[in-house]
């Protein structure tokens, strides 16, 4: 969707509505009129204003009579409807609802609000109801400001987000078309994602329960695609890391790193970004190994991304703090009761959710692990498998004594082991208080004798 006007932008989707009457003194409009100001959708949603219009469809500000009849201060929404021409596109409403189906399980600050998805009987038109934004979207936001956003208004637009999209990488999903298009940044100052419309499952067996991809109903955006995206690999959480590396470095400098070019050309020509001067080291340090082509040299996903940029130790697992997070809310405390009194329950009788938590830090455990093991040297790599370790921590957590969470584990703290040999005492001592601080959030592997072991070894 392209942006018409600054006023508004659609964060999420909500529901299609009959297109009826507005009281009686407004008819319906019949099926064949193009929709105009006045129409009103559902009995409810009265459209306004055109905000933007794309290949899917065309996007309105609408005001929720039902909202308005409340004495709602703020009755305006944001209208997504799938253009006429779409409506005869196979799976192009599936495409649309899986767009408000993924929006609306990621609640978040950074992330535009989704109400509902909706088909009006009368006309056939499906349509999605969103949080209507106030301020400008962060491309105009970029041309507005040639020589870059002030320093500390754009990294905390870019914390917020790196945080959005961090809530839904915990939760399986990548976004796949994040640029400052997709972004916008509020007159509060609150940076939003927007548009989850070809977001892809980031897990293999949530591909396999829901094969749908609503990727090829949209092109990818060349200049901020992954090697990997163009190649048409599988959608992976570091190929976001890259888009939001490009987006940080325009904020901050008003230009593109590469030009505009896209990671194929970068690659090919060995394209190196020109350090950003007016940050902080760790900043241009976190933003210059996302902007890496290679995706086994980014950071993996953008909580680990967003850690970096703010100078978190990278003895606190980087990969697992937000999913520890969400576990607790979602319950996690409760179910390690649980599986204390019942150690062997096998996984397929776990909670869904816990199975998902489950496979979400084995994933992250062994992509941080090739990455440890096969592509990084030095600290970049010890912090990696550090952060794998926490991964498979936070899973045998999750189901004492499953056998691949235990594998997992030991091998990734006997690599662990051996990056330490010979490293000086300082490293050592940073890295038995990484450990020993897994030991104490997760109770049951106070006593895990690898990892007992290896704190022994490094006192």
């Amino acid at each position: 969707m392209q942006q018409r006007n600054a006023e508004t932008r659609v964060a999420a989707a909500t529901g299609p509505r009959t297109i009826g009457n507005e009281g009686p003194a407004q008819r319906a409009i019949p099926v064949s009129s193009a929709l105009a100001p006045g129409t009103v959708i559902r009995d409810r949603y009265r459209l306004e204003s055109l905000i933007g219009a794309g290949t899917m469809g065309q996007v309105w500000k609408a005001k929720d009579l039902l909202l308005e009849a409340a004495r709602d201060p703020r009755p305006f929404v944001a209208i997504k409807l799938l253009s006429r021409d779409m409506q005869t596109v196979e799976d192009a409403m599936v495409a649309l609802e899986r767009e408000a189906g993924r929006a609306r399980g990621l609640a978040h600050p950074n992330i535009a609000t989704v109400f509902t998805f909706d088909v009006d009987p009368d006309s056939g038109l499906a349509f999605i109801a969103m949080e209507l934004l106030s301020g400008k979207p962060l491309d105009q936001l970029i041309r507005d400001e040639p020589d870059g956003v002030p320093r500390e208004r754009a990294l905390a637009m870019v914390r917020g987000l790196a945080a959005g999209l961090a809530y839904a990488h915990a939760r399986g999903i990548v976004h796949c078309d994040f640029k400052p298009g997709n972004a916008y940044a509020t007159a509060d100052g609150t940076a939003k994602i927007l548009d989850f419309g070809i977001a892809r499952l980031a897990r293999e067996t949530d591909r396999a329960a829901d094969a749908f991809d609503a990727g090829r109903f949209c092109a990818l955006t060349p200049r901020y695609a992954t090697l990997e995206m163009l190649k048409g690999a599988q959608p992976h959480t570091a190929d976001d890391v890259y888009a939001l590396g490009l987006v940080a470095y325009e904020l901050l400098s008003g230009r593109h790193p590469f030009d505009g070019r896209s990671a194929d050309e970068v690659a090919e020509h060995g394209l190196r970004p020109a350090m950003l001067r007016d940050i902080r080291r760790r900043e241009w340090r976190a933003i210059e190994r996302a902007l890496r082509v290679d995706r086994s040299r980014r950071w993996p996903d953008a909580q680990s991304f967003l850690q970096a940029l703010q100078g978190v130790s990278p003895w606190v697992p980087a990969l697992a703090s937000l999913a520890a997070i969400l576990a607790l809310a979602a319950g996690y405390s409760s179910y390690l009761g649980y599986v204390k009194s019942r150690p062997d329950v096998p996984f397929e009788s776990l909670p869904a959710e816990v199975q998902a938590q489950f496979r979400q830090s084995m994933d992250l455990g062994d992509y941080a692990y090739r990455a440890g093991t096969q592509s990084l040297t030095g600290a970049e790599a010890l912090g990696v498998l550090f952060d794998a370790v926490a991964q498979y921590c936070d899973a045998y957590a999750l189901h004492p004594k499953n056998p691949d969470a235990e594998r997992a584990l030991d091998r990734a703290l006997e690599a662990f082991g051996k990056r330490l040999d010979g490293a000086d005492a300082a490293l050592r001592a940073d890295a038995r208080a990484g450990l020993q601080s897994l030991r104490q959030r997760h109770r049951v592997l106070a006593q895990y004798g690898p990892l007992v072991a290896l704190v022994d070894e490094l006192e």
